[in-house]
């Protein structure tokens, strides 16, 4: 029993040692971070303005989609563009594969989606790390989007049936549907290749 126990606090001690000397993770500049939430948060605005502004105004829902489809992608790689780095919106459930979310960005989902089902609300989630892709080491960032009642009119269960054909034409590989109000549907993401001072 004794040597049982001694054995237990050896590997205690040997992994809070590891611990101890694991250099810490590099933290992402303040600078990066804000333009990140400035990013996520142009976005926000310029899509209730020119979009979802006309469902509260009752247009039919198939002109709002057309609008949506038409303007909407161009939106994140101007936001982009102008900052200075790469901006997306990415799913776990894609509407378009081009949209589907890289291993580092389902990692974070799921954390978003653990964090949620622990109470927390995702208003105030958001993930970031510098990494190694390769040669280069790399600024990420996300942001959860969460579904609200608007959103639901192209990615809920009751979805008009002439937005449904229009979808299966444009998007056969659609999975973006059957969401519920409140559900994580996706995220904001950023990304900027770092050069070493």
């Amino acid at each position: 029993m004794l040597v049982r126990n001694n054995l237990r606090l050896m590997a205690v001690a040997a992994f809070a040692l590891a611990a101890a000397c694991s250099p810490e993770p590099e933290a992402p500049s303040p600078a990066d971070m804000l333009l990140a939430r400035q990013a996520g948060f142009s976005f926000d605005v310029r899509l209730k303005m020119e979009i979802l502004d006309r469902l509260e105004r009752d247009e039919d829902p198939v002109a709002v989609y057309l609008a949506y489809r038409d303007h909407v992608p161009s939106y994140a790689k101007e936001i982009g563009e102008r900052l200075g780095f790469e901006f997306s919106r990415v799913s776990t459930r894609p509407r378009n594969p081009s949209n589907a979310a890289d291993d580092w960005e389902a990692e974070q989902m799921e954390l978003f989606g653990f964090w949620r089902e622990t109470g927390l609300d995702p208003a105030i989630m958001e993930a970031s790390a510098i990494v190694e892709e390769g040669d280069r080491r790399v600024f990420r960032w996300m942001r959860p989007l969460v579904m609200d009642e608007p959103c639901m009119t192209c990615h809920g269960d009751t979805v008009d049936q002439r937005i449904l054909k229009l979808l299966a034409q444009e998007y056969p590989l659609d999975e973006a549907t059957g969401y519920y109000e409140t559900e994580i549907g996706g995220a904001y993401s950023v990304t900027k290749a770092l050069t070493d001072e």
